[in-house]
């Protein structure tokens, strides 16, 4: 049984403790959601008179409705939005209880869930994934590549997520990792080192579609600068795209992180300039959320390939965060 110490203001509220089983905000936490008692009954395997019952004897013990109840439609009452918070609350409590001790019982085994942005991140991600398993074995990698990394951290469907900006949240730790910049990339040396982003959208160009985060920053800036960009060939696949620029029929741009972790020893590359493109890279975790061992681990094998790299790092920032994993 949980107890919730209330202390409410006005005279007409009574004052003290209530005292709620915690399978009542179990099912008032899934009636919340389906707005529905039918569909929230089958969902929990029970009658919805029963339902309807245990969610009554929680309303007494609160001491007001917690649903306005319409016809067959339902909603949240303002006192109900109030128990909703609390006991997502008190669950993500017990979520984070039962993630401590699985960690403590069962050092290695269990699974790793990362939230990424598709893309060249889920690249990386993936990529490390190899080193991550060769020490680890049996934790099992699940790499959920998506639009929605904040989301996914804040919903727990994610240990940790890794992403290009995210939204200041109280209930998000962000950390930025490290600072990276694009590239034009072709098949033979050019003479000088850099080049201006008005000469790179007259080349040739092999580029992402318009969806993938790279080619979003492209778009962004050349309106930014009054010109259109005009790929004469568009892929989501990398591989194809290194090939065609081996091959001589165009250009591409990429990131660091591309560049670097694939096969690009014969291509050449130049700086682009008047603008920059460059990007920050962040982590996301919950706050005061418990990270388990097979997290821990990877991120830290994430910093030590960041720092084996030389990209551009905040040493603050990531001095706090190998202090929070160590």
């Amino acid at each position: 049984m949980y107890n919730v110490y209330t202390d409410l203001k006005e005279s007409s509220i009574r004052k003290g403790w209530i005292y709620i089983e915690l399978r009542h905000l179990e099912y008032f936490l899934m009636v919340s959601k389906e707005l529905h008692f039918t569909k929230a009954a089958e969902k929990l395997g029970i009658s919805q008179p029963t339902l309807s019952h245990q969610i009554k004897i929680l309303e007494q013990e609160v001491g007001f409705p917690l649903f306005n109840r319409i016809g067959k439609k339902i909603e949240l009452t303002k006192v109900g939005e109030i128990v909703q918070q609390e006991a997502l609350n008190i669950q993500s409590s017990l979520q984070n209880i039962n993630s401590q001790i699985e960690a403590f019982t069962k050092v290695e085994i269990g699974e790793l869930k990362i939230a990424v942005l598709p893309g060249e991140i889920t690249d990386l991600v993936s990529t490390l994934c190899i080193q991550f398993n060769q020490l680890y074995p049996s934790i099992q990698v699940l790499v959920q590549s998506t639009d929605q990394v904040e989301k996914a951290v804040l919903e727990n469907q994610a240990d940790f997520g890794i992403g290009f900006y995210f939204n200041r949240h109280d209930m998000l730790q962000v950390t930025k990792l490290y600072e990276e910049e694009f590239y034009l990339i072709g098949n033979h040396r050019d003479e000088e080192k850099s080049i201006s982003f008005s000469s790179v959208l007259d080349r040739p160009l092999i580029l992402f579609p318009k969806l993938q985060q790279c080619r979003k920053m492209l778009d962004k800036t050349s309106d930014e600068v009054g010109k259109r960009v005009e790929p004469i060939v568009e892929t989501s696949s990398i591989e194809s795209i290194l090939k065609l620029v081996r091959s001589g029929i165009g250009y591409s741009v990429v990131s660091r992180t591309l560049y670097e972790f694939y096969d690009t020893e014969d291509l050449f590359f130049q700086q682009i300039e008047k603008p920059s493109l460059n990007r920050e890279v962040h982590l996301a975790m919950k706050k005061n959320s418990f990270i388990n061992y097979a997290a821990r681990s990877y991120i830290d094998i994430l910093v030590r390939e960041i720092e084996r790299l030389r990209f551009h790092i905040e040493k603050d920032s990531i001095a706090s965060l190998k202090s929070f994993i160590s």
